[in-house]
């Protein structure tokens, strides 16, 4: 099956005929999907034995990383990396100033899977909304992670919904489906979300959606942000 994209416009550069190509993602697949899969019928394997051995990978290899070391598989690889200037050779670790970061990177065998691809050019649904881009603030990061009782701001466009709707806002949706709702959204503009995030989020990775619906129109529009969220 071709990988889809759709050509929008690049507000990164003055020139107007600048597009840039987006995927355009059929879906996205949680973990308990993939092991639904896998637990077909004939197979050795139950759904609740995959769980339960994909959650104690999860815990060793966080535990690892906790320890200072770096992961690696065919699949994936974890390591750290620290940012913030150092002022001389004699300068300590300051966590006002420097922070340790997860960074994770294909692994041979993804990399392999890049070979080969074929695309698909389709045209983009000028409705939905876009979302382009998420900054945490108190870990100041982009497009990486969120943060408990923390702000964070959402720009892309078509992002403005009816607060006065309960079905319409900005969702954050976990890797089991749950979807929770933001309830301390601060700016509501077609361009920019400044929203709370839920201190009650649970440790995990989440998707960011907007949900809304044109004026005069029943039809709910829901859009996403390319990149999953961690919340640790």
């Amino acid at each position: 099956m071709p990988i889809r994209y759709a050509l929008i416009e690049n507000k990164l550069t003055t020139d107007p005929d600048d597009y840039r190509g987006r995927v355009q993602h059929n879906t996205t697949v949680t973990i308990e999907e993939v092991v639904q899969k896998i637990a077909r019928p004939g197979s050795t394997v139950t759904a609740a034995e995959a769980l339960a051995f994909w959650e104690e990978l999860s815990q060793a290899v966080v535990a690892e990383v906790q320890a200072g070391n770096r992961f690696l598989s065919d699949l994936f690889v974890v390591s750290l990396t620290m940012t913030g200037t150092f002022d001389g050779a004699q300068d300590q670790f300051d966590p006002t100033r420097h922070q340790l970061r997860v960074r994770l990177a294909p692994g041979t065998r993804l990399r392999r899977a890049e070979q080969g691809l074929t695309v698909e050019q389709v045209r983009a649904d000028s409705t939905l909304p876009l979302l382009e881009d998420l900054e945490d603030f108190t870990s100041d990061t982009r497009n990486e992670k969120l943060t408990k009782g923390g702000t964070a701001r959402l720009t892309g466009e078509r992002l403005k919904f009816d607060a006065k709707d309960a079905q319409q806002g900005v969702f954050l949706v976990a890797s089991n489906g749950t979807a929770t709702k933001v309830a301390r959204v601060l700016t509501n503009m077609p361009g920019e979300q400044l929203f709370l995030v839920p201190a009650t989020l649970a440790v995990g990775t989440y998707r960011v959606e907007v949900r809304n619906r044109a004026k005069n129109s029943t039809d709910m529009k829901t859009g996403s942000l390319g990149d999953t969220l961690t919340v640790a």
